[in-house]
């Protein structure tokens, strides 16, 4: 029976067979075969009349190295019906990229109980959820820029800082019915009935704020200005709601509430790369990717739950982190398109989770074991090869196999942990299938032959120590072996988010963040992450931190 993917690509090929060995590629004329290339040169064309100074294809509309003539081809976003060019999934062109990347590095989370402790045992205040009720109204006005002392301080035009906002959540649900809902991330209302228990139950009896500072706090610095902005804003919503007076009790009170029990989503980033602060895509740890990706709260499969994720990780890692901030310009777009386009990925992970069912009686059932990580690597691996063989077009797409990477070590990371629902099976099948079926076995390496990342991570797998190993899920581009390669930054999500699907854990690293990004007021709808990126390739996705509001004329 056809798959769909791979009618997906004869279309997009024009191609009627795709088992076809023999074709007339790289004959197509260059930029003209694509339609944002076509707009992009008539557009450089007035830039040029305007500026005084020639830019994009210069006056010679021949620029770039024709190495052999390649079909450019468009995509479809899986999941969605949307057809797009490159151009529109680069992070620079895509609003809903950008917004993903702003509302990660824009949110503060922190525990208030020991805030209200020091608030009664220190300064001797009442906590009540009147009290509560008053702290949040004046929080949600301070962190959009609003002041408490308005004749000494300059504010901020609420337009430009709309989006602002702090909520609390809890697993103590006689608190939070007392609680104005406005300032509830309702756990009951965003999840499914069982793994909201599991959530509520995760985070117990304690409070947790989640502040959102404005998406242009991020725009103008960078994600390091967020615990800063959300400290300072919220400990002056704690000054003005408690009616706080000054001396050492008050410094002992604002060290309190602005770092303790504070969530960090991203640590700094080591020298080399950068450095960045604290929420930036380098420092974000693997696990999160399942937290930040809501799609199990939409009722999605395993399957679905798993393709997003790695969507987001995609866009996360390699859009925002690599290409962005390590490479800058316009960086390898196309390579990780292939997580998220032409159903591909999706009907991959679909076959090795039947196969997995049918030999192990379902996901999660298999012993952890080398012997079960090396049948469910061999399967996944050597399934692809065989598609590539089956279908030429498909390794087309594919670039003769030279992005077969992205694919394969995602596959080699989630079968394991599909098949035992454990992690660390899922790590070692991950570099198993890079460092050995694929460089040993089959006699290729990564990009550049980068399979040392492969054969180093293999052999600390187990190792706690922070330069060595890590837990999986606590892995990440901070993590110094894995920072050399776009590749395994942006798959290696895949053991850890896998294991977690595979058992239906009602988070992968963090219950606590896991419902900081369900807030359904959020710019970036984090339950359809494909859905979203789609919205932003046809330009109908609305951002947030633009500076409309004090533009000329407004």
């Amino acid at each position: 029976m056809p798959k769909k993917s791979i009618e997906i690509i004869k279309e997009t090929f024009k191609e009627d067979d795709a088992t076809r060995e023999r074709t007339s590629f790289y004959e197509f004329g260059g930029w003209r075969q694509s339609r944002r290339k076509q707009e992009y040169v008539k557009l450089a064309k007035d830039l040029i009349e305007e500026r005084g100074l020639t830019g994009y294809q210069g006056d010679r509309e021949d620029m770039g190295v024709p190495l052999g003539q390649r079909f450019i081809e468009p995509y479809y976003i899986s999941g969605t019906d949307v057809l797009c060019d490159g151009e529109d999934l680069h992070q620079v062109n895509n609003a809903a990229i950008q917004q993903m990347g702003d509302d990660i590095k824009r949110t503060a989370i922190s525990g208030l109980d020991m805030t209200h402790r020091m608030l009664e045992v220190r300064i001797g205040a009442t906590v009540t959820p009147e009290t509560i009720n008053r702290y949040l109204e004046v929080a949600n006005h301070t962190i959009v820029g609003g002041a408490v002392a308005q004749e000494h301080m300059a504010e901020i035009n609420p337009a430009m800082t709309r989006d602002g906002s702090v909520k609390i959540m809890s697993g103590n649900e006689e608190l939070m019915s007392h609680i104005d809902k406005q300032y509830i991330i309702d756990i009951n209302r965003e999840y499914p009935a069982n793994q909201a228990e599991a959530l509520k139950e995760g985070i117990g009896k304690s409070i947790y704020q989640v502040v959102r500072v404005p998406t242009v706090a991020v725009r103008n610095a960078d994600g390091g200005t967020t615990h800063r902005w959300a400290a300072n804003q919220c400990t002056l919503g704690f000054i003005t709601a408690y009616a706080l007076g000054g001396g050492s009790i008050l410094a002992d009170f604002s060290l309190t509430s602005k770092h303790m029990q504070y969530v960090t989503l991203g640590t700094p980033t080591w020298p080399r790369r950068g450095p960045r602060g604290k929420n930036e895509p380098g420092g974000i740890p693997y696990g999160y990717v399942g937290d930040f990706c809501q799609a199990d709260a939409a009722g999605s499969d395993e399957i679905t739950y798993f393709c997003e994720s790695m969507a987001l990780s995609n866009f996360l890692y390699l859009n925002l982190w690599v290409n962005g901030y390590v490479i800058g310009g316009i960086g390898g777009v196309h390579a990780g398109a292939v997580l998220f386009t032409n159903n591909v990925l999706d009907e991959l992970a679909g076959h090795i989770t039947d196969w997995i069912v049918d030999r192990y009686g379902g996901l999660a059932k298999a012993k952890p074991s080398f012997d079960v990580i090396r049948d469910v690597c061999h399967e996944a691996c050597f399934h692809l090869l065989e598609e590539y063989n089956r279908y030429p077009l498909l390794l087309e797409h594919h670039w003769g196999g030279a992005i077969r990477m992205f694919i394969l070590s995602t596959l080699g990371g989630m079968a394991p942990s599909f098949a035992t629902g454990h992690s660390l099976a899922g790590m070692i099948g991950y570099h198993y299938t890079g460092g050995y079926l694929m460089k040993e076995a089959w006699g290729r390496g990564s990009f550049g032959s980068q399979d040392s990342v492969d054969h180093m991570n293999l052999a600390y797998a187990a190792s706690m120590v922070p330069d060595e190993g890590l837990l999986p899920e606590l892995r990440g581009p901070n993590f110094s072996s894995d920072s050399t390669n776009a590749i395994v930054q942006c798959t290696s999500p895949s053991y850890a988010v896998a294991a977690h699907a595979a058992r239906k854990d009602a988070w992968c690293l963090s219950p606590v963040v896991k419902v900081a990004f369900a807030d359904s007021k959020l710019p970036f709808n984090f339950k359809e992450v494909r859905k979203e990126i789609a919205r932003g390739t046809q330009h109908e996705f609305m951002p947030e931190g633009d500076r409309d509001p004090i533009k000329p004329g407004r």
